[in-house]
């Protein structure tokens, strides 16, 4: 387990796959963008140009991704290990697995960088909305493994990417399916 566990925060801070909303992906009033390999059209942050459509602005400077899930939801999710912290000082995260290790969810409270740098992410990127808030949705498959992640816009230069990972149990389908509601649920409680 010692030796999966720096490989699992590796496969956190590489991949990338976002989503949002209450469990299903909410394009919302927004067309959802396709494209492969890191290409994205219209991005949904004032660094694009345009104006941010949160329904509000959270500052993630203190927050602990390893606290944006109750133990009830790790549960509900399949999380059944201990959250394990990791990061750097600016961008701090969380992975949390399963017994079975069929996947693993990453959080990430990244501080250095704004949804425009993860919309060039390489992979299958998706516009998308989580609770209100932008998001994308970016499917990979890198050296590491398979990821699907969704990383929320929650202000200007801050953006919280929730990934799913898997070293090959589980197919991006299923990872997509995964990471979803986890996404929502961090979002629920990040407004709480």
């Amino acid at each position: 387990m010692r030796r999966v566990v720096p490989l699992i925060a590796a496969l956190a801070l590489l991949a990338g796959c976002s989503q949002a909303t209450d469990g299903s992906a909410n394009p919302g009033d927004r067309t959802p963008t396709t494209t492969a390999e890191g290409g994205t059209s219209s991005r949904p942050t004032s660094a694009s140009g345009q104006a941010s459509k949160r329904p509000k602005t959270i500052n993630i400077d203190d927050t602990d991704p390893c606290a944006l899930l109750t133990e009830a939801q790790r549960a509900e999710f399949g999380l059944n290990q201990p959250p394990q912290p990791g990061g750097q000082p600016d961008k701090k995260s969380c992975t949390i697995s399963r017994e079975d290790r069929k996947y693993f969810v990453g959080i990430t409270a990244d501080t250095t960088a704004g949804i425009d740098d993860y919309a060039k992410s390489k992979g299958k990127v998706t516009q998308l909305e989580v609770k209100g808030f932008p998001a994308l949705m970016v499917e990979a498959n890198t050296q590491l493994g398979l990821s699907c992640s969704v990383d929320v816009d929650v202000s200007d230069g801050q953006v919280v990417d929730v990934q799913a990972a898997s070293l090959g149990e589980t197919d991006l389908t299923a990872l997509c399916q995964v990471v979803q509601p986890v996404a929502a649920a961090v979002v629920a409680n990040l407004t709480k």
